[in-house]
């Protein structure tokens, strides 16, 4: 009888061959948040089977017995691809913010969990630095695990002055405590030998096994992990929406935009200001970023909400103000002047790419801010032309967009922070509750 034992089915969360999680049966974290529809293919799975039966050819990688002798047989299965670098700007979006990682892995260190001996900021140094390359080779052992590929890899080049402790975590699982998968990506997000390095989740043995319905790996976005864009009107809905797929492929998925041609209920920036307090007073769950246009009727609206008591998951803005608009041409009923254009006719078209001699024409006064609103000269055309692109135009300027959609992504990125902080808050309360010693009534 050959040698086999039946590990159920297993799933895996890899960087290239550095294995950051895994699951067994029904018990796994699901991951599916981290990809795009577009990201599931065919990947390579890892198995030990007996080196005599190729009927042992279906162990789980993960499960080493050491008087066991294996090959190891490699599969190519359906599951999801992405690169290191993507999946860090999506986690950003989920809440998972260097200050969040910092937090999460200072209260295991408060707590006394750790075992090893140093500090996040060191560990960021080591894993901003570190040679990832040997990650996406394919030896014949399979998948490390993080301690392990750091112990062989990284800490031999820091000599004596390596943290002392983190040899030991490889014995405990492989994890280094207080760092988990997440973390791992984010500190890694800047090293350029770990950007093109795919993550993978490999989840077709659960799925094939019967452990979870297959449709569980290509849900979309749950709805609290998306964002509620409410603009002025439906021309910066469309400007925006297509300026995230065309420069944000990777994150365009996160985002849903009201839509201000069908059943919205109201239009214009002064009713916008109202849909906003009806947002407010029925406290309203989802994650909700409102935009106005940075002109004067914009700013006043926006000004206005501005003093409203907004939910922890609401943010109102306006259109950033830029410098190439403080020396921007206009013309009015004096004539042609250059004059700064921010907070008085910086609509969103003023954003795009308006040629080498854009204008804005002055055209009512308003009485309430003591100035004029303009409009920019060609506006529909301006439109247009952006809405047209297929693909990114290298001739065409995109730094006023691109400008708006770092607002906009970092307004997203600072709710779900602000979430998640509140979810390990808790947590660490609930676990200093749980820790307290236990008093027997007098």
């Amino acid at each position: 009888m050959p040698l086999y034992v039946d590990m159920g089915s297993i799933i895996h969360l890899t960087l290239g061959r550095i294995e950051l999680d895994w699951g067994k049966n029904s018990g796994f974290t699901d991951h599916s948040a981290l990809f795009r529809p577009g990201d599931l293919t065919t990947i390579p799975y890892y198995y030990a089977g007996d080196s005599d039966d190729p009927e042992c050819a279906h162990l789980p990688l993960i499960q080493r017995w050491e008087n066991f002798s294996y090959r190891l047989i490699t599969e190519m299965k359906e599951g999801y691809s992405a690169p290191l670098g993507v999946v860090a700007r999506r986690l950003l979006l989920l809440g998972y913010t260097d200050a969040y990682c910092r937090e999460d892995f200072e209260w295991h260190a408060d707590d006394g969990c750790l075992s090893h001996d140093f500090s996040f900021d060191e560990l960021k140094a080591i894993l901003a630095s570190a040679d990832f390359s040997a990650a996406q080779l394919s030896p014949e052992k399979g998948a490390d695990d993080l301690a392990s590929f750091l112990s062989t890899y990284v800490l031999p080049r820091y000599g004596t002055d390596a943290p002392k402790r983190l040899r030991q975590a490889g014995g405990d699982g492989g994890e280094v405590d207080g760092l988990g998968a997440y973390s791992v990506i984010r500190l890694l997000a800047n090293n350029p030998t770990a950007q093109n390095l795919p993550i993978t989740w490999q989840f077709a043995d659960v799925a094939d096994g019967g452990w979870a319905p297959r449709a569980t790996f290509e849900a979309p976005l749950r709805q609290s992990s998306r964002f509620l864009i409410v603009t002025e009107g439906s021309s910066d809905a469309q400007i925006l929406k297509h300026g995230l797929r065309l420069l944000y492929p990777d994150l365009a998925d996160f985002f849903d935009f009201v839509d201000m041609q069908e059943n919205y209920p109201f239009s214009g920036t002064g009713n916008l200001y109202n849909f906003v307090r009806g947002l407010i007073s029925i406290k309203i769950q989802n994650n909700i970023v409102v935009v106005f246009d940075n002109d004067n009727e914009g700013v006043f609206n926006w000004e206005r909400c501005a003093r409203l008591n907004a939910p922890p998951n609401m943010r109102i803005v306006k259109l950033p103000d830029l410098n190439r608009f403080k020396s921007y041409r206009t013309v009015g009923p004096s004539g042609e002047h250059l004059g700064d254009i921010n907070g008085k006719a910086a609509a969103i078209e003023c954003y795009l790419d308006a040629g080498p001699d854009p204008q804005v024409r002055w055209t009512s006064y308003d009485h309430r801010r003591d100035r004029y609103q303009g409009v920019v000269v060609g506006k529909e055309a301006l439109q247009r032309a952006f809405l047209d692109q297929r693909s990114v135009d290298p001739n065409y300027d995109y730094t006023g967009l691109e400008a708006i959609l770092a607002m906009l992504i970092a307004e997203c990125v600072s709710i779900t922070e602000a979430e998640a902080m509140a979810v390990l808050e808790a947590e660490r309360i609930d676990g200093y509750a749980n820790n307290a010693p236990k008093t027997t009534p007098e």
